[in-house]
């Protein structure tokens, strides 16, 4: 790359930037309902024009540096208080901007560049007499290929000398190191496929942990046979010699003796060995998943970028495609601070680009009409980002003609969709699903904007592969609002598992409202459909096995108690029966075949540690998909047949030693152990899974272990659970007061010994 090239290339990466903050921090200013002077706002405007000047005249883009100039002055006596910031001021300070934006965009494709004079006029005039002149009516000339265009970037021979100096080799450079007014972070140029590969070899890592799961309960399982074969031998040997001194044959009673005792040491060396293998086996798969966990965290941290890399230039896109048609429009863009994962931000690269079209072909009016109806003739297109609920929110708005119900309807009766007395019944919500449908559209003619009904469907099946949703709503007084919401990263999502016929599934937390066990009997039939009264509150009730069509449509329960989880999306709320709850868990959801029967309703796959693949569920599209199914059956239940199960301890304390301490003790003789580092999390996970017992310290942040025992005592679900309080605390009132919120025992730390601890486990379980 030649000198000319590094520098144009670095003035684009510049001018975008001076640009989006001038843009953020007028809208700011604007949306200030105190009516103060944002000074700060205006020095930061005026430092960004300046640069931009100072970045123009050094690349020798004049007519940049024209309007910067320009733009400069008029900040400068914003900043004094001669000039008021309003709209109008506002909208000319865009446009310059937008002048700026086109004309750098033009030239850096080698086409022929549009006249600035237009924009230098108008701000020359607004400058010497303080009024505006009216906007021009027609839109600008597109710019058109140019080969034969003379050059208008000419490098200064001081300026290729710095910039051949800063291009030199490293070793070239000083060892003395260089001191700025303001630290900034070190950062280094990553290609994105090398992120890709990266969080890729991450979740193979964790993966690989998982499987040290199962080979810890192998050791763990052969260490308790060498144990119980070393019992039986014991036996063996004691009943051998009793029966060898029956019959009085010494010499055998003593070589059977040695035989015996050379066994047993064997024994014991084996066991030994493999007591040590097993715990530097456990070790060293617990270094490895916290190793894994904290690489797939950096990588995760590594992706997440500003949504300004991906739409920085949609704005000019909107631009050209309504000059083009012959529209007039303001483009507003927000929020392109926002950070979210890279490939979430390229997966809506072209929903976003589709909803912007159809803003476009269906919403924004012709300037002419637009007048006609009392509107501005600048029709105005927003695209903006937020974070909402740990999830992104993209929205696209425009001020045109809103949906047209009327027209929705005469389509869906056109393409024998419904008779008109069906269609006169459909609701608005009905109206809007219309026309997510492929192949819908109410536009009259196909055009490079409209017109095959491609765009939502596309949309909606892109936004829901993305375990997200998409809505639409008016929005006041005109136009139409559409909503997308998407996790924030692909590399992670927090999860919750459930158990279906035999199967495991995920859902998303973010979609998950609430969680209960109802008697069956609390479920009821409304017009053939099941439904459960919560909280005051009717709501629909369908098996998971339904959903999913697995065939069977009843759910297996256990002392007739109903498992089930409340949907939402949005405002509404469906329950779902599943036959188990299980954990909670982060996971990384990969894309993955699934059957065409289950629909959009599968967003991907997730391993488990065993090696299996748990289906990762769309809570939102399954609400979707349960409001709008037509034939519902009613819910029936079959009791599970009685199973040994193994206990399920739940072991509460802030100190990581303790806990693990606990954990090896427990695990050791049979129970499985979940863990919570204080009351709060305690709690958790209480709600989301069956525990039969709780071994809980007291002195631990947020919630105590005090606290804990009142929760699970005044909650009608949990205060059958019984309690173990483990703590330093030795005092008599700790004592009593610990029994007297119902405690089932009270250990104390200081003369702590697993044999008391397993032997009041025992009594209690």
């Amino acid at each position: 790359m030649d000198i000319r090239e590094r520098l144009l290339a670095a003035f684009q990466v510049e001018y975008q930037e001076h640009l989006e903050v001038i843009r953020k921090l007028l809208a700011d200013m604007l949306a200030r309902a105190d009516g103060a002077s944002g000074i700060g706002q205006l020095d930061e405007i005026f430092r960004r024009a300046h640069s931009l000047k100072g970045a123009a005249r050094a690349v020798d883009l004049a007519p940049v540096e024209q309007i910067a100039h320009r733009l400069e002055t008029l900040f400068a006596r914003l900043r004094s208080g001669h000039i008021k910031i309003d709209p109008a001021v506002a909208s000319l300070i865009g446009r310059s901007l937008d002048m700026v934006e086109d004309w750098v965009g033009a030239f850096v494709g080698g086409l022929i560049p549009p006249d600035i004079a237009p924009a230098v006029t108008q701000l020359e005039v607004f400058l010497e007499t303080g009024h505006l002149e009216p906007a021009a009516a027609s839109p600008l000339p597109p710019a058109s290929a140019s080969p034969s265009a003379p050059p208008l970037f000419v490098v200064p021979p001081e300026l290729e000398a710095a910039v051949a100096a800063a291009a030199a080799p490293m070793a070239e450079i000083p060892a003395e190191p260089v001191r700025t007014a303001i630290a900034a972070e070190e950062s280094v140029r990553v290609r994105a496929v090398h992120l890709d590969h990266l969080l890729r070899t991450s979740d193979e890592l964790l993966t690989e942990t998982m499987t040290q799961r199962a080979v810890s309960e192998s050791l763990l399982s052969l260490d308790r046979q060498l144990a119980e074969t070393e019992g039986v031998w014991c036996r063996f040997r004691k009943l051998a010699g009793a029966l060898s001194r029956d019959h009085g044959d010494d010499d055998r009673v003593a070589a059977l003796e040695r035989l015996g005792e050379d066994i047993e040491q064997r024994f014991r060396a084996i066991s030994r060995r493999a007591r040590d293998s097993r715990r530097r086996q456990q070790r060293n798969g617990w270094a490895l998943r916290q190793l894994g966990i904290d690489l797939q965290r950096e990588v995760r941290d590594a992706r997440m970028v500003p949504a300004e890399s991906v739409f920085a230039g949609f704005r000019k896109m909107v631009r050209d495609i309504a000059r083009d048609a012959g529209q007039r429009v303001e483009v507003h863009v927000t929020g392109l601070d926002v950070e979210a994962d890279r490939m979430v931000l390229q997966g809506l690269k072209d929903p976003v680009m589709h909803l912007l079209r159809n803003s476009l072909a269906h919403g924004v009016e012709m300037p002419a009409e637009r007048l006609a109806g009392g509107k501005p003739a600048d029709a105005l297109v927003a695209l903006r980002f937020d974070v909402s609920d740990g999830r992104l929110a993209v929205w696209v708005e425009d001020d045109g003609r809103g949906l047209d119900f009327q027209r929705i309807r005469a389509k869906a009766v056109s393409q024998s969709m419904f008779n008109e007395a069906e269609a006169a019944e459909l609701s608005e919500q009905s109206l809007i699903d219309l026309i997510f449908d492929p192949g819908f559209s109410t536009a009259g003619d196909v055009n490079d904007l409209s017109g095959r009904g491609m765009g939502l469907s596309v949309v909606r099946e892109t936004v829901t592969m993305m375990n997200g949703t998409v809505d639409v709503r008016p929005r006041a007084p005109h136009g139409a609002s559409f909503r997308m919401s998407v996790p924030l990263s692909v590399s992670n999502q927090r999860l919750f598992l459930v158990g279906c016929q035999g199967h495991v599934y995920a859902i998303p937390t973010e979609g998950v409202d609430r969680l209960h066990r109802i008697a069956a009997e609390a479920v009821g039939t409304v017009e053939g459909k099941s439904v459960v009264c919560l909280d005051g509150r009717q709501i629909p009730l369908l098996s998971l096995a339904h959903l999913l069509g697995l065939g069977e449509t009843s759910v297996k329960v256990s002392r007739n108690v109903v498992p089930l989880l409340v949907l939402k999306n949005g405002d509404r709320r469906v329950a779902v029966a599943v036959d188990d709850f299980m954990s909670i868990r982060d996971g990384l959801v990969k894309d993955i075949g699934v059957p065409a029967a289950m629909g959009t309703m599968v967003a991907g796959g997730m391993l488990l540690e065993d090696g299996a693949v748990a289906l990762v569920l769309n809570p939102f599209e399954i609400v979707e998909t349960f409001r709008k199914s037509g034939s519902i059956r009613v819910l029936t239940t079959v009791e599970k047949p009685a199973e040994k199960r193994v206990p399920v301890i739940l072991v509460v304390d802030d100190s990581l030693t303790t806990r693990t301490l606990e954990k090896s003790i427990l695990e050791a003789h049979g129970y499985v152990v979940r863990l919570a580092v204080d009351g709060l999390e305690a709690l958790n996970r209480l709600r989301a899974e069956m525990v039969d017992l709780v071994i809980s310290d007291i002195q631990m942040p947020r919630l105590d272990g005090f606290g804990l025992l009142q929760a699970i005592k005044t909650d009608q679900a949990l205060k059958a659970v019984p309690v173990i309080l483990v703590s330093s605390l030795e005092a008599r009132e700790d004592r009593e007061r610990g029994l007297a919120l119902g405690a089932d025992a009270y250990v104390v730390k200081r003369k702590f010994d697993q044999k008391e601890l397993l032997e009041t486990i025992g009594q209690i379980l």
